[in-house]
């Protein structure tokens, strides 16, 4: 099969590699049909994360189609149409029996730990799968597994009634976030992002206040909606010390501030305003299965703008010179590589 091989930090081959087998009794064999680039495989890209590491196929956005099941496997019919919950769970750990199997401890993640999906055909287990609603297209079902990862932050938040939020970054997640705050009852929702491109996508989408960090003061904008206290709540989509410390200082006195973006290893931020302000900052990782079954729910529902987040198209062949257009492109929001 065709494969799309990170060999090298800022290098991808096509190449041709064997086609994988059902290893284990509820192992799943799937033909790709759609999968989304993440920004997690473009800092493994370019080594900034350093959570990527070569040789590795990557990709975990995916909707496929069932081609052959391992034995154990009931209900899930080859030409079977789903989308890929990529993070597998042992079930057994103490966060897993506490229902906290986002945290496993044995996690994987498919395109990280086991090869991913920028290729023809995967394998995963069965109970990762789950069913594409008739209504849902391959292409828009890729955007599950990003989606879910917002429903799974704003589910961490405890919204409360007419509260104010900022969201830090307006890339897919930040987007993707701030559509599910617009299904709250928030009474405003600003986003902050350097690029103007974005936040103009940001405005369609419903952002009452955007802020372009390079020519506006962060603080000073919010202070204009909130008489001066900060928001409520802050979700920082970006994972880099700057716009860590500016989720921080946007927030109200004993806010609270989620953190999604997973990008720097080591960030510096002012401790002592989390402490003197009692900043609740909370860590957000992946997804669970309900809020990937939500997900699929709300983007079946037609809830989610799909087309005006996915605005960048690719086929696997395109794949080597990829990444490095993306990465020359900040007006891209979601770019999902289709394989017919």
């Amino acid at each position: 099969m065709k494969a799309l091989m990170f060999t090298a930090i800022k290098e991808q081959q096509l190449l041709d590699v064997p086609t994988p087998a059902i290893d284990r009794p509820d192992g799943v064999l799937l033909k790709v049909k759609s999968v989304g680039v993440c920004g997690s495989d473009l800092h493994g890209y370019t080594g900034q994360s350093g959570r990527r590491v070569p040789p590795l196929i990557m990709g975990h956005e995916v909707t496929a189609e069932v081609i052959e099941v391992g034995e154990a496997v009931r209900n899930l019919p080859p030409g079977s149409r789903v989308a890929i919950q990529p993070v597998e769970f042992c079930g057994v750990c103490p966060q897993c029996l506490a229902g906290r199997r986002n945290v496993c401890e044995k996690r994987r993640l498919m395109g990280m730990n086991t090869p991913g999906a920028y290729a023809e055909y995967v394998t995963w287990p069965a109970s990762n799968l789950f069913q594409l609603p008739d209504t849902l297209s391959y292409e828009d079902g890729a955007l599950t597994e990003p989606l879910s990862v917002a429903v799974h932050a704003v589910s961490l938040a405890h919204i409360k009634p007419y509260d104010t939020a900022l969201v830090v970054g307006a890339g897919p997640i930040g987007l993707l976030t701030l559509a599910v705050l617009k299904l709250t009852g928030l009474s405003r929702i600003a986003v902050s992002d350097a690029s103007d491109a974005r936040l103009e996508v940001a405005r369609a989408l419903g952002a009452q206040v955007t802020i372009n960090p390079i020519r506006q003061n962060p603080r000073q904008v919010v202070n204009e909606f909130t008489n001066g206290g900060g928001v409520d709540l802050a979700f920082e989509a970006v994972g880099i010390s700057a716009t860590a410390q500016q989720s921080l200082e946007v927030t109200r006195n004993n806010g609270a501030v989620v953190w999604i973006g997973n990008n720097q290893r080591l960030i510096e931020v002012d401790m002592q305003a989390i402490v003197t302000r009692e900043l609740r900052v909370i860590g957000s990782y992946g997804m669970n299965d309900e809020d990937f079954q939500r997900s699929l729910r709300l983007l079946a529902d037609g809830q989610i703008p799909t087309g005006q987040l996915i605005n960048r198209r690719a086929s696997l062949e395109e794949g080597p010179a990829l990444f490095d257009q993306l990465l020359a492109s900040p007006e891209t929001i979601k770019c999902v590589i289709n394989f017919e």
